[in-house]
């Protein structure tokens, strides 16, 4: 008897650590395929790269304002070491944080879209930041219809933190969205809860539970 029931345990086990490999194999795959999708409207200037020409200043200038593609823009001018250019326009951190957000709400687990409409909020440190450079920004967005989340109205999402002190770039560990209605808590509120869920940090730089 307590054979059977051990061997069933063992395959509850095995079945639930199944079930976490697929769903980080199917948030990592999804989050490349949509990436590579965002990657792809870059096109003309990734081939124009590929062959040792310089991409059309237009070209550039509609990736860079575009905040779908201004990322990817970004990421692959740097990867091709011709960062200096990505139009200076959008060469700054608020225009970067916003890109980041927008790629990360793109993920298919995420909205899997891009927001119908995205405003900057706030630029707030970390809760514990161990220097005034570091710096998350706080946006509110909101999705139209038919799209599922446009029935929640205005939600909070934050982008960083960055290390402003430093060269400009578009990818932070700590980009993230609850989900939440952003009226639902004050500014400080939002960045703290997100760093502690993304970053595992409590307002005091400890492991947190859920500090909020």
């Amino acid at each position: 008897m307590l054979k059977v029931a051990g061997l069933v345990v063992a395959g509850l086990v095995v079945l639930v650590l199944a079930l976490v490999v697929w769903l980080y194999l199917r948030a990592f795959i999804g989050g490349r395929r949509a990436y590579a999708a965002l990657a792809a409207r870059i096109a003309p200037v990734t081939q124009a790269l590929a062959r040792g020409e310089e991409p059309s200043a237009t070209l550039l200038n509609r990736y860079a304002e575009d905040r779908e593609t201004r990322k990817v823009l970004f990421e692959a001018l740097a990867s091709a070491n011709r960062s200096q250019l990505f139009p200076a326009k959008y060469l700054a951190w608020e225009s970067l944080a916003e890109a980041d957000l927008v790629a990360w709400l793109c993920h298919p687990n995420e909205l899997g879209a891009p927001p119908s409409e995205l405003e900057l909020v706030a630029r707030l440190p970390p809760p514990d930041a161990p220097s005034p450079d570091l710096a998350y920004f706080l946006f509110r967005y909101r999705m139209h219809e038919p799209h599922w989340a446009a029935k929640d109205g205005w939600l909070a999402g934050v982008a960083g933190p960055y290390a402003t002190a430093g060269a400009p770039a578009c990818s932070a560990a700590g980009t993230f969205s609850r989900f939440e209605a952003f009226d639902s808590r004050t500014p400080e509120e939002h960045v703290a809860i997100a760093h502690a869920t993304v970053l595992g940090k409590s307002e005091e730089g400890h492991p947190a539970n859920d500090p909020m």
